[in-house]
């Protein structure tokens, strides 16, 4: 389907796909810590980077579709101010078998929207366990992601594993 457009890719994802997305969305967060200030706090903070939503059930259902690509990344809190999370960052994965939604004019491939959170990491806690804490939190937006999988793309460690 390069070149495609259409509403959902039902093309699968493995886990080639995965670690494919892990490097562009690693990427992706550097140039946001280039160009964001209180995001560059937490440039040697990531605990956990994650594929959520949708596109995480059409990897565990493969039967979804995938719309765009939601890779939340989580940081361990500390420094003054909050990882921005009321932010999204998007970026065009470019051409690929997936194709590209019709919404997203000027963009040659499916969108990848980057998001993130600083939360508590209680000490002795990995990684996993302090996302898993932060999903089952009141907050809003744990809330509304932990209704469909999480699956971790890094640290690598936990590559492919649901966490949720």
């Amino acid at each position: 389907m390069i070149g495609g457009v259409a509403e959902r890719s039902y093309e699968p994802l493995d886990l080639a796909d995965l670690a494919a997305i892990t490097s562009f969305a690693m990427r992706s967060l550097g140039a946001v810590f280039d160009r964001a200030r209180v995001a560059a706090l937490y440039r040697d903070r990531l605990l956990l980077l994650a594929l959520a939503q949708g596109s995480a059930l059409h990897y565990l259902d493969g039967t979804n579709g995938i719309k765009d690509f939601d890779v939340w990344a989580f940081f361990e809190a500390g420094p003054g101010k909050p990882f921005p999370h009321r932010k999204r960052w998007c970026t065009d994965l470019g051409p690929s078998r997936f194709g590209r939604h019709p919404g997203d004019a000027g963009y040659s491939g499916r969108r990848l929207d980057l998001m993130g959170r600083s939360i508590e990491v209680v000490r002795g806690e990995n990684a996993e366990d302090a996302v898993r804490r932060w999903l089952a939190s009141s907050a809003r937006s744990a809330v509304a992601l932990r209704q469909k999988p999480v699956f971790c793309l890094f640290p690598e460690s936990s590559f492919g594993k649901r966490i949720n």
